[in-house]
């Protein structure tokens, strides 16, 4: 009996561990997209400066959770954001708004796919 009961803590802590991961990942990425899509709003308004300073700062709030973000997803989504972030950076020195707006939307895209993907649904789980 002592074993049931020490393999159900067992699973409640995982459990709890994965909810609350899943929840701080969510929160993270819904405050990244946010900014990007500001960002978008200040290039549309041509106020470039201002618009790479917040893209900084998503992609620094990212690399400042990099090791539990490797840790804890799949290498390849992990590396795929940090490429787009890398072009979405680029286009945002050229002020080239056609290819930036394409780099950020992919960029926000990869964002929130990958909180859904971590969201404790039906279709994750299955």
């Amino acid at each position: 009996m002592r074993r049931l009961f020490a393999a159900i803590a067992i699973l409640l802590a995982l459990l709890c561990a994965s909810l609350y991961t899943s929840h701080r990942l969510d929160g993270m990425t819904g405050s990244c997209v946010q900014q990007l899509k500001a960002a978008q709003q200040l290039a549309n308004q041509d106020d470039w400066e201002q618009a790479r300073t917040i893209t900084s700062r998503v992609y620094q709030t990212w690399m400042d959770h990099s090791f539990a973000l490797h840790a804890l997803l799949r290498h390849n989504d992990t590396d795929q954001i940090l490429l787009s972030f890398r072009a979405v950076d680029q286009y945002l020195l050229l002020e080239e708004m056609d290819q930036y707006a394409a780099a950020n939307a992919a960029l926000i895209t990869q964002l929130q796919l990958l909180a859904e993907m971590e969201r404790p649904t039906v279709e994750n789980v299955l």
